[in-house]
């Protein structure tokens, strides 16, 4: 397969080509480095069903378009490289690019209602890819996202020594110096907290992606977040504009795969030829746009400026950057435990699934194991950062 210019361009053409994407015909970094041809073997277009609206961590699949693609309401649309495909991305979050009550991986099953279409590959996270086992089944094939950028974040001219692993948070929760802003603790990151002996009653449930109670109590809180976006959001602005500092959920303990890209289990055979090819270029184009975020980063930028997300959601150049670099810096994007990048820890998903197993319910299949889930059939072990 071909995912870069013939070697003996590449020193200096290829050099060059990164170094001046800015000059460039739109597009034509992936249109010169994603060749393999696909169009006999995958969908056209390829449909993917991101699971929130256009943000940097879901950088790399843009960047296997390029800036040459066509911005719409809820999609970006364009030619996959050279493959011979296009390739359409869907704006998530439900009821704004999905239909009301949908999900990344419901729409796998039934379909996106409000894009009238049911994409070929969709957002799952590997903790609801055990819950929803037997609802939504779902098969993992990429992770480009090694660690999840969720977490917890505070102020650090409050807590300068900061809040590290699960002992922090004990301690912290028996000091009465504040709370602990969360979504829920009736499931996933803030009920692994919860059973992990945090006290119940430093936990407020409610987040929705705001900081209003951070900032209301002059940041004695600790809030939920991204480590990629909200550091920078407060650090500069958010009507608090002081240092920010931040733990992942994984550096916790809660060591789940998030934005892993799935396909719905009755499909995988369907679509295991066109996964074969595509999955590989899907490793080099999440390598390319870390190590040069810029075309894609300037591309998002544009696409939430111009509304085509939501008239809401707004992603500064500012913090596009500051999102691609801590991805990289914070090994967000990474190979992990070896030399590939995109690939699942076998043994990290057997420990996830040891910890969501007394959360199974009704939607999930008792024997449900971690093969079932993820796979590692169609990653390229040879592609990873340098």
């Amino acid at each position: 397969m071909k995912y870069r210019l013939a070697t003996a361009l590449a020193s200096g053409l290829l050099a060059g080509a990164i170094g001046t994407a800015g000059a460039q015909e739109p597009g034509a970094f992936a249109k010169e480095n994603y060749t393999t041809p696909l169009a006999d073997v995958c969908p056209d277009p390829l449909i993917i069903q991101k699971d929130w609206l256009a943000q940097a961590e879901h950088g790399g699949f843009y960047q296997m378009i390029g800036a040459g693609g066509e911005m719409s309401a809820g999609k970006y649309v364009g030619p996959l490289g050279s493959t011979g495909i296009d390739m359409m991305i869907l704006e998530g979050g439900s009821g704004i690019g999905l239909g009301d009550g949908e999900t990344a991986y419901s729409a796998l099953h039934l379909g996106n209602s409000r894009a009238g279409v049911t994409p070929h590959l969709g957002y799952q996270e590997l903790d609801n890819s055990f819950l929803f086992s037997k609802r939504f089944p779902t098969v993992g094939v990429f992770a480009p996202l090694d660690n999840a950028p969720q977490g917890l974040f505070w102020d650090k001219g409050t807590y300068p020594d900061g809040f590290h692993s699960l002992d922090d948070l004990k301690e912290f929760a028996d000091s009465g110096k504040g709370m602990i802003y969360v979504s829920t603790i009736q499931r996933t990151f803030g009920l692994y907290l919860l059973q992990s002996g945090v006290s119940r009653d430093v936990f407020v449930e409610g987040y929705r992606g705001d900081g209003e109670n951070f900032v209301t109590n002059n940041g004695t809180w600790l809030n939920q977040g991204f480590v990629t976006s909200e550091p920078y959001s407060f650090s500069t602005g958010n009507n608090w504009a002081k240092p920010i500092d931040a733990v992942t959920v994984g550096e916790l303990g809660y060591r789940n795969y998030t934005g892993m890209l799935s396909v719905a289990t009755p499909r995988l055979d369907e679509l295991a030829p066109c996964l074969e090819k595509v999955v590989p270029i899907m490793q080099q184009a999440w390598i390319d746009y870390i190590n040069n975020p810029d075309e894609v980063n300037k591309l998002i930028h544009e696409f939430n400026a111009a509304g085509h997300a939501t008239s809401w959601w707004k992603t500064p150049m500012g913090k596009m950057e500051y999102a691609s670099k801590t991805m990289k810096e914070r090994g967000i994007v990474g190979n992990g435990i070896n030399d590939t990048l995109g690939d699942f820890d076998m043994e990290r998903v057997a420990e996830m699934q040891v910890i969501v197993k007394p959360w199974l319910d009704e939607r999930s299949n008792p024997d449900v194991k971690p093969e079932d889930v993820v796979t590692n059939r169609f990653i390229d072990p040879a592609i990873g950062l340098k």
